[in-house]
C-alpha cells in the first residue's frame, strides 16, 4: 500500500467568484425584526384610520337617529352624515330600509317628510324628517 506523496504547498480552499462570500449571510437582528413588525402595524393602523375618516359621512352607514345634509339638489342629492347639532343638519334619519330602491317604503314611517334613495348594488332608502 502506498501513501500519496505530500505536496509542499498547503491545501487551499477553492476561490469564490467576485461578490460571493464564503461566509453565511448574517441573520437579521431582533431589533430589525421588531422594527419591521412595528412598521407593518403602523401601516395597518394608518389605513384603518384613513378608511374611517373617508367613510364617516357616507350615507351607506347611516342609522336611525343620524342627521344628514344635502349639499346637492333635490334632483341630484349629495347626502352626507353630519352632527345633529350642526347648522347644516337638514334632516334626521327616522329609518333605514336596506335592499330596496322603492322610496314608497317610507310612506308608513311616522313623521317622514322626505326619502333619500341610494340606488346601487347595495340599494337602500333613508326615511327622513326635518331636523328641528
Amino acid at each position: 500500500m502506498s501513501t500519496p506523496p505530500v505536496s509542499g504547498t498547503p491545501h487551499q480552499l477553492p476561490e469564490f467568484p467576485p461578490g460571493i462570500s464564503a461566509e453565511p449571510p448574517a441573520k437579521p437582528s431582533a431589533g430589525k425584526k421588531v422594527k419591521k413588525i412595528l412598521g407593518i402595524v403602523v401601516a395597518v393602523l394608518v389605513a384603518f384610520v384613513a378608511f374611517g375618516y373617508f367613510v364617516q359621512d357616507d350615507p351607506s352607514i347611516a342609522e336611525a337617529g343620524n342627521c344628514v345634509h344635502n349639499s346637492g339638489s333635490d334632483t341630484k342629492p349629495k347626502v352626507a352624515i353630519v352632527d345633529c347639532g350642526a347648522a347644516n343638519a337638514d334632516f334626521k334619519v327616522l329609518k333605514v330600509i336596506r335592499n330596496t330602491s322603492d322610496t314608497k317604503a317610507c310612506e308608513s314611517v311616522e313623521g317622514v317628510e322626505a326619502a333619500y334613495l341610494e340606488d346601487s348594488a347595495d340599494a337602500f332608502v333613508l326615511c327622513l324628517a326635518k331636523n328641528h
